[in-house]
């Protein structure tokens, strides 16, 4: 495998890709038992910590054991939810429903317990057989994510739908068929940051709870809005999918999760223990970021992994959160703000402290006040979706008995700035400790630009990200080389294009057949709607 063919994202793997490099962990057998279980899950982490990982090792295990467990995984993704940014608000709220019934009668017809003459879902289109209705409503989901293509068509809206009608056609499939239960898998449940998306979404999935249905849905930290009618500590168990670096079996678990994918690389590793350390830790438990800087390291060795390090903490890192700005309107001020907070004040105040004290210091938390500026805290939350910050304890005690939340600074940021960033990794590595940290206070002069910004403004801001980004180029999207240039070639050479082209468009071009063109045209979407969805 060479280095450009390292998996960073699991919807290019087959669910037996899944298997094959699913490295398991307590922490993660325990999630995935819970994923598995009755309970409704929020399955909450930064992008590329393995969100989807853990889901899709979830249904493949459900789907081995269906013959005898009679649980029905039914995986869904909402990454498509951006094109439905529209001026009609009931848009999204029925495309939802409408995915997530026919998701449920796909996934039973394929375990063989829905017959042709079934009419199980009946109530949910009049008596219609169950293929009927399943076209409708993938007819319907199709229509609606097409709307953006000419807003000013009318489109029907209504499914017709309720969450109380789901429900009662699971419990009937669930009579009918003899299955125990139904668990939905919902992935990108967070909406391409469009607050009232979000908020209906958690409305019905508080709806949809029942002994025979359960609902698990994975969000980022930071930019999920609940809504008033879900309240975590009732209607949900929140899971946040963070890999302990202290924890004395992270780096041989990193280091398998790689091997998992690429054997070869298993000699170059050993012989590079140091090296692969260093850049495992930089990556803060994050197997997407380690991935990424392994494979850009190759071969690996010192000189490439200082390199890596250097570009990618100190540059890499920071283009990819200022960019939230062309995505979250409205946010610019408090994106930059964060930026030179964590640079200028946290990072540079490590370092001194570094050098003061002879390279002992092994500090790489930050503690904000309580009572900080909401401006302030929005910038951290924006961090934290990002995966510079991860939030480490809240009501922590600090100086003088005052309270606040903890942060860990991701350590790569944290280490890159030295001269020698795989030594400072590995020193910081040996030291750090989660009980000392950098404060800030409720009034630190830090804040004195952002202070007085409006939050509640900010957050009402209408969004026009979706139309804003569907003339940027293909070049943009991290597609392999060939997929780039199969679709300019065919004139595909913008976001909305490739959005709007087909597998039969594909196979114009030449040595792409039908194969070929479905591979590109899933690894195309899946990189659109990840872009689109930040």
């Amino acid at each position: 495998m060479s280095k450009n063919e390292l998996n960073i994202r699991t919807e290019d793997l087959t669910l037996e890709d899944v298997g094959n490099y699913f490295v398991e962990t307590n922490f993660d057998r325990q999630t995935i038992d819970t994923l598995k279980s009755k309970k409704t899950v929020v399955l909450q982490g930064a992008r590329g910590v393995g969100k989807s990982f853990l889901l899709k090792v979830a249904q493949k295990e459900m789907d081995d054991e269906f013959s005898s467990s009679k649980a029905l995984a039914v995986y869904i993704t909402f990454n498509a939810a951006g094109l439905l940014q529209t001026s009609d608000p009931e848009r999204f709220k029925h495309w939802m429903l409408a995915k997530i019934c026919n998701r449920i009668i796909r996934e039973a017809r394929k375990k063989g317990i829905l017959q042709s003459s079934s009419s199980v879902f009946a109530t949910l289109a009049s008596g219609a057989d169950d293929d009927t209705i399943a076209a409708r409503l993938e007819a319907l989901s199709k229509a609606l994510e097409d709307a953006w293509k000419n807003d000013s068509e009318p489109v029907e809206a209504d499914s017709g739908i309720d969450p109380e009608m789901i429900k009662d056609a699971v419990e009937d499939l669930c009579d009918i068929a003899g299955v125990k239960r139904v668990v939905l898998l919902i992935d990108e449940a967070a909406h391409v940051f469009i607050p009232e998306q979000q908020r209906q979404f958690f409305t019905v999935m508080r709806d949809l709870r029942s002994p025979y249905l359960s609902v698990k849905a994975a969000v980022y930290p930071g930019v999920t809005y609940f809504g008033n009618s879900f309240q975590m500590s009732h209607d949900a168990e929140l899971i946040n999918v963070d890999r302990d670096i202290l924890d004395p079996g992270y780096l041989a678990s990193m280091r398998e999760i790689v091997i998992r994918q690429d054997p070869e690389l298993e000699k170059s590793i050993n012989r590079n223990g140091a090296v692969f350390d260093a850049l495992a830790f930089a990556s803060s438990g994050n197997p997407r970021t380690l991935l990424k800087t392994v494979s850009a390291a190759s071969p690996l060795n010192t000189t490439n992994a200082q390199r890596v390090m250097k570009e990618y903490y100190r540059d890499t890192i920071w283009a990819e959160h200022l960019a939230l700005a062309d995505r979250y309107i409205g946010h610019g001020a408090v994106i930059n703000w964060g930026r030179e907070f964590l640079q200028r004040e946290v990072i540079s105040t490590l370092h001194r402290g570094t050098r003061q004290a002879g390279d002992a210091d092994n500090r790489a938390f930050l503690w904000i006040h309580r009572d900080a500026p909401s401006a302030v805290k929005e910038a951290l939350r924006l961090l934290c979706y990002s995966g510079i910050l991860r939030e480490a304890g809240t009501w922590v005690v600090a100086t003088r008995g005052l309270t606040g939340t903890r942060y860990m600074l991701n350590v790569g940021t944290r280490t890159a700035p030295e001269a020698d960033p795989i030594s400072a990794t590995n020193r910081l590595r040996d030291s750090i400790s989660i009980k000392r940290f950098v404060e800030f206070g409720a009034n630190h002069e830090a804040y004195e630009s952002i202070a007085k910004l409006d939050v509640e403004k900010m957050d009402a801001v209408q969004q026009e990200f979706i139309k804003s980004q569907l003339d940027r180029s293909v070049d943009l999207l991290e597609l392999t080389d060939f997929a780039k240039r199969k679709c300019k070639e065919l004139g595909f050479d913008t976001v909305g294009k490739i959005l709007a082209a087909s597998e039969t468009n594909l196979q114009e071009a030449k040595y792409v057949g039908t194969v070929r063109s479905r591979r590109v045209m899933n690894k195309a979407t899946a990189a659109v709607m990840e872009y689109l969805s930040g």
